[in-house]
């Protein structure tokens, strides 16, 4: 947006270095001469929302929208505060009446889809806690000196692509660098090796096509550490008609992926999802809510029916047997469960890991 007035121009250039006290400081005293102005309002209202200044904000804000209920900054910026002040119905409110006038947001989209993955009211208060204000806000600095920066980035990693290759490609092999995570050099396939074999059954059957796409998302998970998701793609090539040196590679590789936590376990599976087809997600680690049933303690373990979703009493999305491999003091409350699939007899147990009583 051009700005042309060297007052507002001055405090939007600070407000892209994060000099938002000065913005305030600077801008506060000329209310009457922008009384009428909605960008004043929009660039004093984001400046005291990065500041920590909530109420002060919305103040701003909202004389902006008096101003002109159709400036799209203000309204962003009253969003991204909503949220702020744990509103998030008011910031769902505001980002569907931005769509409204202009369909092709991007900004109020990535909001509306951030708390459309929210399940719970724990998740939220966490997603609440955490959000960056500035990832659902339009960016103010200038774009040139990015781009230019970019560019010739590009063209030096080029260069040294060109020239030290060998080296590189050396290094990155012997030592795994941070960048670089080792196991994955036998799953990508030779250029003219065959993919599949044919004949046999095979619980999930792919295409050539398909088996080399299902092998990139492994290796693009695995290299991420999103061991979840690769375990998934992973049992594909697993129990599919690929050939038997890349199934057996496949095994190897899940072998060595890594177990999660409840704070860092990086996706998440549905009931109705492991329940439709267990043997996809062998191995692969829940974090499910619910409550317990039929409860049977031995000497070094526990058993019980886990009541999946049923943690408030209302909706049972299904029942399925969890075993702890250690003693715990199991109490009459809803809790959260991180556990690993484990298939049988055409359906499935959960090995329970962690447990997490909610009170």
């Amino acid at each position: 947006m051009k700005i042309y007035n060297r007052d507002l121009k001055r405090a939007r250039r600070w407000l892209a270095a994060g000099r938002s006290s000065k913005v305030i400081h600077f801008l506060e005293p000329k209310v009457p001469l922008f009384i009428e102005d909605p960008l004043y309002y929009a660039i004093l209202g984001r400046a005291c929302l990065e500041s920590g200044l909530l109420k002060d904000a919305d103040t701003y804000l909202s004389r902006g929208l008096q101003a002109d209920p159709a400036h799209l900054d203000v309204r962003l910026t009253l969003a991204a505060n909503h949220l702020k002040l744990k509103d998030p119905a008011a910031a769902v409110r505001t980002w569907l009446e931005v769509l409204d006038d202009f369909p092709n947001d991007r900004n109020a989209r990535r909001g509306l889809k951030s708390l459309k993955k929210i399940t719970d009211q724990h998740q939220q208060d966490r997603f609440l806690e955490r959000f960056d204000t500035r990832r659902y806000l339009p960016y103010i600095g200038s774009k040139w000196p990015g781009r230019i920066l970019i560019i010739l980035l590009i063209i030096l990693i080029g260069l040294m692509g060109f020239y030290f290759r060998e080296t590189i490609v050396s290094t990155l092999t012997s030592i795994g660098g941070r960048d670089y995570r080792p196991g994955t050099e036998n799953l990508i396939p030779e250029p003219g090796r065959p993919l599949t074999e044919s004949g046999g059954d095979v619980l999930y059957p792919m295409e050539r096509s398909e088996v080399s796409r299902t092998l990139k998302k492994a290796l693009k998970h695995f290299q991420s550490y999103e061991d979840n998701k690769a375990r998934y793609e992973l049992n594909k090539i697993k129990y599919s008609n690929a050939t038997e040196n890349l199934r057996q590679q496949a095994i190897g590789l899940l072998e060595a992926l890594g177990e999660p936590t409840i704070e860092d376990i990086e996706t998440d599976y549905s009931f109705a999802d492991v329940n439709g087809t267990p043997w996809l997600y062998e191995g692969n680690w829940v974090l499910w809510r619910g409550m317990t049933a039929n409860v049977v303690y031995d000497e070094d373990a526990i058993r019980f029916d886990f009541l999946v979703g049923f943690e408030r009493g209302q909706v049972l999305e299904g029942k399925v047997p969890v075993e702890l491999p250690f003693l715990a003091v199991m109490e009459p409350l809803p809790l959260e469960l991180l556990a690993r699939v484990e298939p049988r007899n055409g359906s499935f147990v959960l090995v329970g890991k962690t447990l997490h009583f909610l009170r």
